[in-house]
């Protein structure tokens, strides 16, 4: 990062662009303290093209990580998918909510590992946002393990 450079933040998040989920993502941010100090990358299916090995995809959110990185001081990458994501519903036929969560903390697991090989001195944190209504005015934020 260059050394006059007075622009910092703590993170740089991927989250969905789901319309759905933005003013309860917002009221997260705020309660956890991260508004004003990340970077927001929103794409469909938040991290699932990096976990897919979609090039685009790849190419894209490695080159947003950087310049968090480099330009403003990002240590941190969050990760937000949630439950019933049209992109994962796209691609799975899931037997229940069970599956598909399982299955996008799995892919979470997978980007974390790439994110970790090209940037090994950032962290990543991964969140499972659980919608409890389908309209996206409940939803419960939980971090991952």
């Amino acid at each position: 990062m260059p050394e006059n450079h007075k622009h910092t933040c703590g993170s740089i998040i991927f989250k969905c662009i789901d319309f759905r989920l933005q003013n309860e993502t917002k009221r997260w941010l705020a309660e956890t303290n991260l508004t004003g100090d990340c970077d927001v990358v929103s794409i469909a299916g938040a991290s699932k093209g990096l976990s897919d090995d979609e090039p685009a995809v790849v190419k894209l959110l490695l080159e947003q990580i950087e310049i968090s990185h480099n330009l403003h001081g990002a240590k941190k990458v969050i990760l937000i998918h949630h439950s019933d994501c049209g992109k994962y519903k796209g691609a799975y036929d899931f037997a229940d909510d069970a599956e598909e969560k399982l299955t996008q903390i799995t892919d979470m697991d997978k980007s974390e590992e790439i994110i970790k090989k090209h940037f090994p001195d950032m962290a990543v944190e991964k969140v499972w946002a659980q919608m409890k209504d389908p309209d996206g005015k409940n939803v419960e934020f939980q971090i991952i393990g």
